[in-house]
């Protein structure tokens, strides 16, 4: 059975504060209601599939790189969102682009509402299991934006 609501958290859990969307998911573990079905993706291409099979509410939640300082929690809307040369995401393909590329190739089947809830970061220097001070103090209000996000009414 499809998820009406579905929140994704994109990063990699041993890349610093890449991990910030792994992290959000995971605080929500034990705190999302259960009709909100949490999903971790290593890579945004990964999200693809996951946006084109009937969820009606996705939330993505990722790390978000040239957006300011370190720690801040951004909405981003990616039907409005213009892709420049590079991706806001310190991934290969950014998010942006795999919601497009999912937006080409079922246009039917794509989730009517997706929001993107990213956490502001820097280029990651080092690679560890620990995020910045920075942006693990930004957890809860982040996950707490993204579960408002995926309970709201479509219409809302």
């Amino acid at each position: 059975m499809t998820a009406k609501a579905r929140i994704i958290g994109i990063g990699q859990a041993v890349a610093g504060d890449d991990a910030a969307g792994i992290a959000v998911l995971r605080y929500l573990r034990d705190r999302a209601p259960s009709e909100v079905e949490l999903v971790e993706a290593a890579e945004p291409s990964a999200i693809i599939p996951l946006l084109i099979d009937g969820a009606k509410r996705v939330v993505l939640v990722d790390a978000v790189l040239g957006a300011g300082a370190p720690g801040r929690v951004v909405t981003i809307d990616p039907s409005g969102a213009k892709m420049r040369g590079r991706p806001l995401s310190s991934h290969g393909v950014g998010v942006l682009e795999a919601v497009e590329l999912a937006r080409v190739l079922a246009p039917e089947s794509i989730a009517p509402r997706i929001v993107i809830v990213g956490v502001t970061i820097e280029r990651p220097a080092a690679y560890g299991e620990r995020l910045s001070a920075a942006v693990e103090a930004v957890v809860p209000r982040a996950a707490d934006k993204a579960l408002r996000f995926a309970r709201r009414r479509a219409d809302a």
